[in-house]
């Protein structure tokens, strides 16, 4: 048993290791060719659907008296 353990253990750190080696060489040849780096985009702000629970992005949500709504079929029948 201690011998199964011991190899994947020894798989693992070999993995993390050629992880850190890809991790190194992509940032490398990124350093090299001169691209900034991209930046993140703003997190979109979301909202609860007033029939359902669900959150969903603003953008995709309908505004109601009583808040928002999904536009899921079956929480439009709701009403």
């Amino acid at each position: 048993m201690s011998k199964i353990i011991f190899w994947i253990v020894v798989v693992f750190a070999v993995l993390f290791v050629l992880r850190l080696a890809s991790l190194a060489k992509a940032k490398s040849r990124r350093e090299r060719s001169g691209e900034p780096p991209k930046p993140l985009s703003p997190p979109e702000p979301t909202v609860r659907c007033a029939q359902c629970g669900v959150f969903l992005p603003r953008a995709e949500a309908t505004p109601i008296a009583t808040g928002y709504r999904c536009s899921d079929p079956a929480c439009t029948r709701q009403r």
